[in-house]
């Protein structure tokens, strides 16, 4: 970026204190998300890994503020964003972005690529002249690989490819000046020939900008290829999370071991070899409280006392935390 564009960022750790979140319907309450706790360094990538339905893109958008946690705390630096709101939920939101899962859904398709972007510049960016609005335009189009810049700002969405469409999404996350880049899936939906591609591009920014990243996907592959640490997250609750490596090379919980076998490995013979055991039973009733470890209705390690209680956080010492009796 530019010296202008780059002068007042500053990179912040971003700290998800025992959140909790309902949703209500009728008589029914959902318990989404189930005290998550986890602290993204200035700078860090971090990957968020489960299967659909534990409430990772109901985590990310409570990070965001869509939604206000019921309990809990989000710390962004030395500031409390809980219940951020007016000047503060701006300043907030301009120094965390959001890039969706479907680019197509969440760029308005009736504005072209240079309105998106205009409208995504934060309030600090209205003096701009029109030039520098379009300097700025041409240096996060080129930053992401859209080049020339100038044959993509007339276009509209629905013109554009998955994989640029999805990199128009990363531009105007940058066009904010972001320290924290919330990407929720954002490779499910393209191409395999163009995943890597953007995995790569969000790792060069890392790189160049300092720009942190919660990567959140079902992928553990991707994940690994992307991430320094990882959280793995079932039912509502960070079950196990440390450095990129020991959580596949080493997993201690028994979810995240089904999901170490169940990523692609040219050194397996294939998902034949994976112990059938472990795939019956199905995700416990959010709306339903659960009684013990969320994962006893799957694990085929249970014990008595799973059915009882729910196991505490242990940190194991090597910067690898698993909730999980068998780590006693």
């Amino acid at each position: 970026m530019s010296a202008e564009l780059q002068a007042g960022r500053h990179g912040a750790p971003l700290v998800i204190d025992q959140v909790h979140k309902r949703f209500t319907q009728g008589r029914r309450v959902a318990h989404i998300l189930r005290g998550c706790s986890l602290t993204i360094g200035a700078g860090e990538i971090v990957a968020l890994v489960g299967e659909s339905g534990s409430g990772k893109s109901t985590l990310a958008r409570t990070i965001m503020k869509l939604y206000t946690p019921d309990e809990g705390k989000l710390l962004f630096g030395s500031e409390d964003v809980t219940h951020a709101k007016g000047k503060a939920l701006r300043q907030y939101r301009e120094r965390v972005q959001m890039v969706f899962q479907d680019p197509f859904a969440s760029l308005n398709p009736a504005h072209s690529i240079r309105t998106i972007l205009r409208r995504s510049l934060p309030p600090s960016a209205r003096h701009y002249s029109e030039r520098q609005r379009e300097d700025l335009f041409d240096e996060v189009l080129t930053q992401v690989g859209l080049t020339p810049a100038s044959n993509f700002l007339q276009q509209f969405p629905h013109e554009l490819s998955g994989g640029q469409r999805q990199r128009v999404a990363l531009a105007r996350s940058l066009a904010g000046r972001p320290d924290l880049v919330l990407a929720d899936e954002p490779v499910s939906m393209l191409d395999v020939s163009l995943r890597l591609g953007v995995l790569n591009l969000m790792l060069s920014l890392n790189e160049r900008f300092g720009i942190g990243y919660l990567y959140i996907t079902h992928d553990l592959a991707s994940a690994r290829y992307v991430a320094s640490r990882i959280a793995v997250m079932y039912a509502g609750e960070i079950v196990e999370e440390g450095p990129a490596e020991a959580i596949v090379e080493e997993a201690k919980h028994p979810y995240t071991q089904l999901l170490v076998q169940a990523a692609p490995d040219p050194d397996r013979r294939g998902l034949q070899e994976l112990d059938e055991s472990v795939f019956t039973g199905e995700p416990p009733d959010l709306s339903r409280e659960i009684q013990g470890c969320p994962f006893q209705f799957r694990c085929p390690h249970v014990m008595e006392k799973c059915y009882e209680s729910s196991p505490p956080l242990k940190d194991l010492g090597n910067g690898q935390k698993v909730k999980c009796f068998l780590a006693e």
